[in-house]
This record gives structure tokens, C-alpha cells and sequence, in this order.
């Protein structure tokens, strides 16, 4: 009836409701309100107020906490990967510019590096004696600590570490079943680890492990990463057994879920100046086939490693990118935390090999042009002003002849002897 009678849609019935003095002309003599009022009054009175939440960006911490692997200690049960983030139905765009290019190649490195989660769970690395892959192992223990991971080495030639690095010794008289027990044990307490055997020649025809055996227990029991270095100088056996069989450096290629080459930045400088003067790109080292040659000069670059990468996909796509990786320095990392041996990363220092000021092409040709203006001769063609003036005073033979004087020069006289026949018909003609 009141519903009807007057306008309420500009009422505001939370100050009505709790004043009620403002409805007294709309109450009846007998006092008694509606009934649609009174309801409206219980459900506005018992209702709870809501309450305005205002949602604020989350911000990242400046110390990177998700860089550090917290609470790394198994606590029981079976291991298992994060599940990946599933791949998109759509196709997806090449990179628009150059600078995203260059972001997208650095961050596929960078995840190697950093050892994260279904990166790369078994890496080859590639190394002779003209490049040695310590550098590249050396950077990696260092981020794995950095990230409390537990990094186990198995050792072969290098003999010193730092503490937190547990170090399984197999250059000792230990058999291939005792390396995998040890390597087991070493896994056993940590729920990700860094396992890095620094030489896998050894490790397979030495000590006769399995390949197979050695990556289903670290990738697929312990979801962890294997990186091994294998020596290219280093010419396998062969025997009547294995003559059919796949050669080593080629089952751990196909098995790779990375392959990093190592190379020196001077050879890889070279390289390039010789395609630049389009001249065949110089060997070094045992590919020079040179006998007693096995390492070059300029061998183990001091100014940085040339790494030539190659990343494969669940899909079969390859990626490959040439990067170069500088010697770390202090101040690439953060002070460390109470605890870990070493700080954060504070800005990634691995770029691609364009990027080098070094390999930039104004020094390279510049030095092209140099080495292009010398002659490749081993004695010198330049002469002296005396010399000119002595190679002026020569007489040369016929030298009359040659200048069409008519002198004597440059006749031939013969004298007849009795044996000749002379012959006046001939001697017309």
C-alpha cells in the first residue's frame, strides 16, 4: 500500500533504518509498521557489512629469496619433477626485434647455468686441450651453491673443491657399481642436486659404467641435473666387440639434452678474420694432423670462453646460439647469507658473441686489413734507392735490336764450315 503510494528509490534505508523517527508520517494511528518494512529492516540490520579489500601488486623482494633453494633436505617419499606449464596450441611468434632476440638466447643459457627446474637435465660439455671446459664447471658449482643445491663432483683429474662440494674421488681403484653407490649416498639427503663428472671418457671405458644407469639415477629417480665434460682429444678404443656398436661421444650426444662446446675466444677470432678474407678457417690442435701438435697458441683464452650451444626441445627442435662466458668477478654476486657459501647472482654476465666489444666487427676488420696488407712471403720484395739505380744501369741482351735502330745489335752471325751444304735455292726462299 505505502509501496505504491510513494517514491523510494532515492531513500537511503541505512540512515532510515537506524533512525526511525524519520518514518513517523508514514506510520498508521494504531502505530503498527508494515510488514515489508519490517523485514527490510531485519535483513539490512542482521547482514554483515562488507568490507572493501584493495589488492596491492606483489612486489619482488630485492634479495631474491625464490633465487635459494629453502629447506633442500629430503624429507621422505618419492621424487618427483614440477609439473611444466603445458605448451600452447598456438604457434609462437619469432622474436619482433633484435633486442628480444638477444633476451630470449640469454635466458636459454641462463636457465642452464642456473640450474633450474626441467632446464636441462643432462648437459655434455664438449672441451680439448686448446679449450678447456674447467672454466664452464667452475661457474656452475659456484650458482649451484649459490642456490643451496647440493652439488656432488665426480672427480677424475681435478683434486681440489670447495667444502660444501661433496667430491667423490674415481680416479681411486673404486669399481663402476661403487660410483653409483657413492653418487647415491651423496643424493640421498638433498631433494635437488648438481651432479658434474668431469670426465666421462674415463668413466665409461675406464670404470665401465652404464650411461643409461648413471641418467635414470640422477634425472629420473632424484629429478636432479647431470652435466659431464667429455675430452674430444681423447680417441676411444676399439676392439672386435664394439666395432658394430654406436662410438661413446656419440651415444652421449643423442642422449643430451644440451651440448655445449667449448672453444677459445682468440681461435674463435681467427676463425672469423679468415671467413672475412674468404679463406678457409684454420684447424687447431689434433685437427691440424701435424705431427706432435696438440695444442695451439693462444690455447685457454684469458679474455673469456666461446661456448657453442645447442638446446633441444621435447618437440625435436634444436636451438643453437654461440655465447661467451667471462671469468666471474666479486661483484657479480651479493654478499652471501649466514649459511651458504656463496651470494646471490646480482646480474647475469654471460651474453651472446655478438655483444662482445671484442668481436665487434670495426677490431676484426681492422685487423683483417692488417694482416691482408702484409705479404705472405718469406723474404722481403721491397728495394733500396741504390739497388733501383744499379737495376737501371744494367744492359739488357738485343738491347739495340729492341730499339729499332738499326744497329748490330741483336743479328745473328753463323759461320759456314766445310760440312755445310749449301743450298742457293734455300737460301732464296
Amino acid at each position: 500500500m505505502y509501496r505504491h503510494e510513494y517514491n523510494f528509490s532515492n531513500v537511503d534505508w541505512d540512515a532510515v533504518l537506524k533512525t526511525p523517527e524519520l518514518l513517523q508520517h508514514l506510520i498508521p494511528e494504531d502505530g503498527r509498521l508494515p510488514d515489508w518494512l519490517v523485514d527490510l529492516r531485519e535483513q539490512r540490520l542482521t547482514a554483515p557489512s562488507k568490507q572493501t579489500t584493495v589488492k596491492t601488486a606483489k612486489i619482488r623482494a630485492s634479495n631474491c629469496n625464490r633465487w635459494i633453494k629453502t629447506n633442500n633436505h629430503h624429507t621422505g617419499g618419492v621424487r618427483k619433477r614440477k609439473p611444466e606449464a603445458p605448451l600452447p596450441t598456438f604457434i609462437m611468434a619469432r622474436p619482433a626485434s633484435l633486442a628480444q632476440y638477444q633476451r630470449h638466447s640469454a635466458h636459454l643459457m641462463s636457465r642452464v647455468l642456473n640450474i633450474r627446474a626441467n632446464a636441462s637435465p643432462f648437459t655434455l660439455v664438449l672441451d680439448d686441450l686448446n679449450q678447456r671446459g674447467m672454466p664452464l664447471v667452475g661457474e656452475l658449482i659456484r650458482r649451484g651453491l649459490s642456490r643451496n643445491v647440493n652439488v656432488v663432483v665426480v672427480s677424475f683429474e681435478a683434486t681440489r673443491f670447495h667444502p660444501a662440494v661433496q667430491n667423490i674421488a674415481a680416479y681411486s681403484d673404486d669399481s663402476g657399481e661403487q660410483i653409483l653407490q657413492d653418487v647415491r649416498k651423496a643424493m640421498n639427503k638433498a631433494k635437488e642436486s648438481l651432479v658434474i663428472v668431469d670426465s666421462l671418457y674415463e668413466l665409461l671405458n675406464d670404470k665401465n659404467v652404464d650411461m643409461g644407469a648413471l641418467f635414470n639415477l640422477v634425472a629420473m629417480e632424484f629429478a636432479s641435473t647431470l652435466v659431464g665434460v667429455y675430452h674430444q682429444d681423447m680417441l676411444p678404443t676399439q676392439d672386435a666387440q664394439t666395432a658394430y656398436a654406436p662410438q661413446p661421444l656419440d651415444l652421449l650426444k643423442y642422449m643430451a639434452t644440451t651440448v655445449i662446446t667449448c672453444k677459445s675466444f682468440a681461435h674463435v677470432l681467427a676463425a672469423k678474420a679468415a671467413k672475412e678474407r674468404s679463406l678457409p678457417e684454420p684447424t687447431h690442435g689434433l685437427l691440424q694432423g701435424a705431427e706432435g701438435i696438440v695444442q695451439c697458441l693462444d690455447a685457454n683464452d684469458h679474455r673469456g670462453i666461446v661456448l657453442e650451444a645447442e638446446f633441444r626441445r621435447k618437440s625435436g627442435r634444436p636451438e643453437s646460439e654461440t655465447y661467451s662466458l667471462r671469468a666471474a668477478r666479486p661483484s657479480d654476486y651479493n654478499v652471501p647469507l649466514p649459511g651458504l657459501a656463496f651470494g646471490t647472482l646480482r646480474q647475469e654476465f654471460v651474453v651472446l658473441l655478438d655483444q662482445v666489444p671484442a668481436y665487434g666487427n670495426k677490431e676484426v676488420i681492422g685487423l683483417v686489413n692488417a694482416a691482408a696488407n702484409e705479404m705472405e712471403s718469406t723474404f722481403n720484395l721491397g728495394l733500396t734507392d741504390k739497388q733501383k739505380q744499379a737495376r737501371e744501369g744494367v744492359v739488357l741482351p738485343y738491347f739495340d735490336a729492341q730499339k729499332g735502330e738499326g744497329g748490330e745489335g741483336g743479328r745473328i752471325l753463323y759461320d759456314m764450315g766445310s760440312e755445310d751444304d749449301f743450298d742457293e735455292e734455300e737460301d732464296e726462299i
